[in-house]
């Protein structure tokens, strides 16, 4: 089977490149990461069963929800990133982080990120841009010291839903020239 000039063009390669809040302001270049970056995008799909039904129907499904994640690993262990890690965590400007009883409850809408963005190069030398909204991780915070290792800090971060206005985007990806 031959392949198409189009198909061998878009073939992602090398890592990807990852900023915080991208296009506004308070940009940064999130890294340096080890192992590039995974974006995963699920959707909960349920089957409208009735009697009769032989499995799986066309017209019959219905999306219940939709998630999506970046996952990046991180050997920047920077106050900044360490907030990121830990978004219920009280940061003050002396360099410390610090959770109390009062990082229990609601998080503010200050933790999270305006965006997430991944850009992912392909053998055409263009990028397939990922944008994931309203981010946050949520997986906490592991650091490990280890001899003759560097400490890694693993970042899901998740695209949110605004509760406000249920018609923006969850996340987008688009084809892209250049990083700017």
């Amino acid at each position: 089977m031959a392949l198409t000039q189009q198909q061998i063009e878009n073939i992602q390669i090398d890592y990807g490149i990852v900023f915080v809040n991208y296009g506004e302001e308070g940009k940064a270049q999130l890294g340096p990461t080890r192992g590039g970056g995974e974006f995963v995008a699920t959707a909960t799909i349920r089957d409208i069963e009735y009697d009769g039904s032989k499995g799986k129907t066309k017209g019959m499904q219905v999306v219940d929800d939709i998630t999506a994640q970046l996952n990046v690993t991180q050997l920047n262990t920077s106050m900044d990133t360490l907030k990121m890690a830990l978004p219920f965590a009280k940061y003050e400007d002396a360099g410390k982080l610090s959770v109390g009883s009062d990082s229990v409850g609601i998080i503010p809408d200050i933790a999270y990120l305006k965006n997430i963005t991944m850009f992912a190069k392909t053998i055409k030398g263009e990028y397939k841009k990922i944008t994931l909204y309203n981010a946050l991780s949520e997986n906490g915070l592991t650091l490990a010291a280890a001899p003759k290792s560097e400490g890694t800090i693993a970042l899901n971060v998740y695209a949110h839903w605004d509760a406000i206005d249920d018609t923006k985007n969850l996340f987008e990806i688009e084809d892209v020239e250049r990083i700017e």
